[in-house]
């Protein structure tokens, strides 16, 4: 009899934890849920208003590191601040221009949305031409990866276009961090 009950309260802890589990899986359900974007901001049109919002912000009256801690995402802010950290303790430069407008100085600095691809509930990409200066004969080329982090779209790497090729800050970022 003493074996069975302890067979039983076995089985019946087995069960509990099971139950217990499945209500973690569906709250973990839930939660992947709540933070994918709603379909009616996963569209172009949002995302263009969204890159007009930042840029309003960035070429406005702000500074461009306030731009940073607002339309960055946490992880991709951290980042970015432990490089700068690195940057002024070994001297080493590390990020040499503004990745906003992809230069070090500007005048009258511009931007134009050009398109926004691989919109899903998670993630999407912006593409952007920008200048530094007004005169400036050829824009940049920049993309934006979008992360939606439960209440809207915030950037979470900056890709510059060199020679064809898109090269990513949070890959040089980690690059120099991992040195």
């Amino acid at each position: 009899m003493k074996k069975f009950l302890l067979l039983s309260a076995a089985l019946i802890t087995v069960l509990a934890v099971s139950c217990k589990n499945d209500g973690k899986d569906a709250q973990q359900e839930k939660a992947n849920e709540i933070s994918s974007a709603p379909a009616t901001i996963q569209t172009q049109e949002y995302i263009e208003g969204r890159i007009a919002e930042i840029y309003g912000f960035v070429l406005g009256e702000s500074k461009f590191t306030e731009a940073d801690e607002k339309f960055f995402t946490q992880d991709f802010f951290d980042l970015q601040e432990k490089v700068l950290k690195k940057q002024k303790e070994s001297g080493n430069l590390y990020i040499d221009h503004d990745h906003w407008i992809m230069g070090q100085d500007c005048h009258n600095p511009s931007y134009e949305f050009v398109k926004a691809e691989e919109i899903n509930g998670q993630t999407a990409k912006a593409y952007v031409k920008v200048k530094a200066f007004d005169d400036q004969e050829t824009p940049s080329l920049v993309r934006f990866t979008l992360r939606y982090n439960g209440d809207e779209w915030m950037v979470d790497d900056i890709e510059e276009e060199y020679e064809g090729e898109f090269y990513s800050h949070r890959k040089m970022y980690e690059d120099a961090l991992a040195e």
